[in-house]
């Protein structure tokens, strides 16, 4: 049996390839568009990552060498496509845009209005309420 983890991770294999293809079309710009950010912090009760999962777009700039590695400097731009695309064609849709959640251990953790837009990707797993 797979975690409700491993069943957000197949609804974004496919939705990956598509953004990494539309990604190689808009190459030149100097723009990258990210279907995911993960941002993993240490608390007291231990290691939590959190995913975002959405459009999330990046100007990309060269900033030289050091030694044999080249250097980039990643600056966010925004969840909107930048104007200095247009005429560039929108990218792909994806059906969990938005869903957002923490990860503690093998337990996936999301706020309620969440649960209840994206329900159907978690189906077949046990929902439990915390208490508040």
């Amino acid at each position: 049996m797979i975690n409700g983890l491993e069943a957000v991770e197949r609804l974004l294999e496919e939705y990956r390839r598509r953004i990494y293809r539309y990604n190689s079309l808009i190459r030149g710009t100097g723009f990258y568009l990210k279907p995911m950010h993960i941002v993993t912090k240490n608390t007291p009760e231990g290691k939590r990552t959190y995913y975002y999962i959405g459009r999330y777009w990046w100007r990309v700039l060269y900033q030289g060498k050091s030694g044999s590695t080249s250097r980039v400097k990643w600056i966010y731009v925004g969840r909107e496509k930048p104007r200095e695309l247009e005429g560039y064609p929108d990218p792909p849709e994806h059906p969990v845009a938005g869903l957002r959640f923490t990860v503690e251990g093998r337990d996936i953790i999301l706020d309620r209005r969440v649960y209840e837009k994206y329900r159907w990707v978690f189906e077949g797993y046990e929902a439990v309420e915390e208490p508040e």
